[in-house]
């Protein structure tokens, strides 16, 4: 007779032999879902979280970047609506850049057309404005130069008529220094100008 073991050695090759295509296919899901809860899922949960966090940030980033774009729309067009001559008066008043000829000429042109004589002109850039009382705050976009006149054929009420030109001038000039000589009918002036510095 057969053995007891045998026969149940032969039940169970039987048992596996018939169904082992479905133990298979439930060992593979099995394995299947315990690397998709313990492996994928984390890693796609945080995937994710990092493409709605990059999301959000974006938005935000877009909207910044809109509300930006909005006030520049702004700025252009009120900057459209400024008159050219309005503009060339801003310019005359701070202008867009250090050209040392042209505001020599400036000077030139206000001190002889009145009849008086410059003898020098000394025209020094300054890397750091010293503000005089009253003048813009030095700032990195605004320059400063330094400008030391001498002039002569003129009286007192000369001098006077030359200081109210300078201040009315449309160029900004702070005058920090005067000197006048009425015997020698001559006088010294130390000036400070500004510019945009872009």
């Amino acid at each position: 007779m057969i053995s007891r073991e045998i026969k149940n050695q032969n039940s169970i090759n039987l048992f596996f032999n018939t169904y082992f295509n479905i133990i298979l296919v439930v060992i593979v899901i099995l394995v299947l879902a315990f690397s998709y809860f313990l492996v994928l899922k984390p890693k796609y949960d945080s995937t994710m979280m990092a493409i709605s966090l990059n999301y959000e940030q974006q938005q935000k980033l877009y909207l910044a970047q809109q509300k930006k774009l909005n006030n520049l729309k702004t700025i252009a067009d009120l900057y459209d609506k400024i008159s050219a001559a309005d503009l060339k008066k801003f310019n005359g008043v701070l202008p867009d850049s250090y050209v040392k000829e042209r505001l020599f000429g400036e000077l030139d042109e206000i001190i002889t057309t009145n009849g008086f004589i410059l003898n020098s002109i000394s025209i020094d850039k300054s890397e750091i404005p010293a503000a005089a009382e009253g003048a813009p705050a030095p700032s990195v976009k605004t320059g400063a130069i330094n400008i030391q006149l001498a002039i002569s054929a003129i009286d007192y009420a000369g001098f006077k008529n030359l200081l109210k030109l300078l201040e009315s001038n449309l160029r900004l000039f702070d005058i920090s220094q005067v000197s006048f000589s009425p015997s020698g009918n001559s006088a010294s002036l130390t000036l400070t100008t500004y510019y945009y510095n872009k």
